[in-house]
């Protein structure tokens, strides 16, 4: 509680407007003083406001026994400005509707060397997202409670006491300095708390200890549901994958190494397929003694062997000749070779083309 510094605050009209009188714009007068969270009259002594809310007294024509503390007000200055503030102090002797803003707030709205302001203002929920909580007095036990509400986003209308799991609730009385009290406490040091807002709001906080001093935070704030987890259950497929079809494709001989081909055995009608991956001779010509070898990275050899039960292509003689460096992409096309029935042996010439 606190006397403003500015002499402005005389009480004029004699109907007090009560509690929170909802969403209709109230106008008034507004002043500036020094300013005292923690020593004001809504006894917010271990509250630290959020960043982004200012502080103001409401007058004591306002006060309604505390039931405004912690309550927000959007408040318009002459130059059409606005703030945000929180009720956290009364201000004795102050005109109906008459807010008494800390400094900064003041400032917000005009310049602090005008002394007072017209304003209009209107009760709005507190931008406040975390969650609420209960503060014991110093000095409670099972046989005296006295508990506030702190951070909530509206202004608090009651506060209620159950000792067997909720299935019935008991009162408390609301006390001018902000703290609802039983004086005869309720015969147990833990208790299930229901805090009910203004507009209806339930918080229920469980398990709260009655020890001198302590706070219990709530689960969730008036008008927000609890924390809950969003981490996604992994979910396993349901279906594996589909098993690769068997090749209908020739077989095919890979020359993983540099060492040639040495003999390929055919015993069938299919034809035989010889993918050659190295550096490593693939044939020599016997239509050009002497012929070149050709070094390519893919070739292929169409071996069809005829009427005979087996056919062998043996490695050709080590090259005399230079090495040609003939990219794959230019390579003639190797045309099959049938085996005569005379013939035992074959060799292949894979020919270089010009580019």
């Amino acid at each position: 509680m606190h006397f403003s510094s500015a002499l402005f605050c005389t009480g004029l009209l004699t109907l007090a407007n009560g509690a929170v009188l909802g969403k209709r714009s109230l106008s008034g007068e507004a002043t500036f003083y020094g300013g005292n969270v923690a020593g004001g009259a809504c006894s917010f002594s271990t509250y630290t406001l959020p960043s982004n809310i200012l502080a103001t007294a409401l007058s004591d024509s306002n006060w309604d026994n505390s039931a405004n503390c912690g309550a927000c007000v959007s408040v318009t200055g002459p130059s059409g400005n606005s703030i945000l503030a929180m009720i956290v102090d009364e201000c004795p002797g102050c005109g109906t509707n008459h807010l008494d803003l800390f400094p900064d707030a003041f400032a917000d709205l005009a310049n602090p060397s005008t002394g007072i302001i017209d304003v209009t203002w209107d009760y709005v929920d507190c931008p406040i997202t975390s969650a609420l909580s209960v503060h014991n007095k110093e000095g409670v036990s099972a046989y005296w409670f006295s508990m506030q509400v702190i951070n909530a986003n509206k202004a608090v209308a009651s506060l209620d006491v159950s000792t067997d799991g909720g299935s019935t609730w008991q009162t408390t009385t609301r006390q001018t300095y902000n703290f609802f009290e039983n004086s005869s406490g309720f015969g147990t040091t833990t208790v299930d708390v229901k805090i009910i807002s203004v507009d209806g709001d339930i918080v229920i906080v469980n398990n709260v200890g009655i020890s001198s001093g302590a706070s219990t935070t709530a689960s969730s704030n008036f008008g927000s549901s609890a924390v809950a987890s969003t981490k996604s259950a992994v979910v396993s497929p349901t279906t594996s994958a589909a098993a690769a079809p068997s090749p209908t494709t020739p077989a095919v001989v890979s020359k993983a190494s540099k060492s040639p081909v040495t003999s390929i055995s055919t015993t069938s009608q299919a034809p035989v397929v010889i993918l050659t991956t190295s550096e490593a001779p693939v044939a020599s010509s016997t239509a050009y003694p002497g012929g070149d070898f050709v070094e390519t990275s893919v070739s292929e050899v169409y071996v069809t062997p005829t009427a005979l039960a087996s056919s062998t292509i043996p490695t050709s003689p080590a090259p005399t000749t230079s090495v040609l460096n003939t990219p794959s992409s230019i390579l003639a096309p190797i045309t099959p070779i049938t085996l005569a029935p005379s013939r035992s042996t074959v060799t292949v010439f894979v020919e270089a083309c010009e580019a």
